[in-house]
């Protein structure tokens, strides 16, 4: 197993400080705006190595919550499509379907749900064991260092332990997609008072596309002055694997 250095030349910081700047630059939610520590672009865990063009400064929070979870392209592409609860095996579905390649892995709740046999109308703890096996899956697809795209289905932008989902993956630059027939089409599809509960829910968020999109564009300009996104084939401060 690599041994962990446990500082960085201060010559190297110095300089990423220098071209850079020091402010944090993962802005994940609780940030303190102060980077404070040098954290890898891709993770030293992953072989990421100690240069000015693999280094940005982060606050403590931020480098701790981060996890070594990669930045979209540096790894692992993750695709979030978000849709409401009655559109997950229909819209979503065939949306992917649609832009996917063949081998790309699809992960949504459904599908957990049925390979797992579950029944129709899963219990409480059932549904929690197929939440925490959606969890895992995003867990592991977050920091794969494996040049892949993942298909990950999902009705909410928070969950427990994050609870601030969305903001994370705006600022992991993940490829968010809202897909939504509308309010009065998954109102008609809610057979029961509890599915009209999660469409009222959901609606209620005011999830858009155009809401992705905005935060997208601001946070994708970030990264571009952070020489770490660029329409450009090679740039040369972007750090390679």
């Amino acid at each position: 197993m690599m041994a962990r250095r446990q500082t960085i030349d201060p010559l190297v910081r110095a300089k990423v400080i220098e071209t850079w700047g020091n402010a944090c630059w993962l802005r994940l939610p609780g940030c303190t705006g102060v980077g404070e520590e040098d954290d890898h672009i891709v993770p030293y865990a992953h072989g990421g190595m100690d240069t000015v063009a693999n280094i940005r400064r982060a606050c403590k929070h931020c480098n701790a919550s981060r996890q070594d979870r990669v930045l979209y392209g540096y790894g692992a592409r993750l695709h979030i499509v978000v849709t409401p609860p009655g559109s997950c095996d229909r819209e979503a579905v065939e949306w992917v379907e649609a832009h996917r390649q063949q081998g790309d892995p699809v992960v949504s709740w459904l599908a957990l749900a049925r390979a797992m046999r579950l029944p129709e109308s899963p219990s409480m703890a059932q549904r929690r064991a197929v939440a925490m096996a959606w969890s895992a899956a995003y867990r592991q697809f977050a920091i794969t260092q494996e040049p892949i795209d993942v298909w990950m289905i999902r009705t909410t932008t928070s969950s427990r332990r994050h609870p601030r989902m969305f903001d994370e993956w705006i600022s992991l630059d993940y490829d968010v997609r809202v897909i939504d027939p509308g309010f009065e089409v998954e109102w008609e599809r809610a057979e029961t008072e509890q599915a009209k509960r999660l469409v009222r829910q959901w609606y209620g968020l005011h999830i858009s596309q155009a809401l992705v999109d905005a935060r997208q564009r601001e946070r994708r300009a970030t990264l571009a002055r952070l020489g770490l996104r660029s329409d450009r084939v090679t740039v040369a401060s972007r750090p390679e694997w």
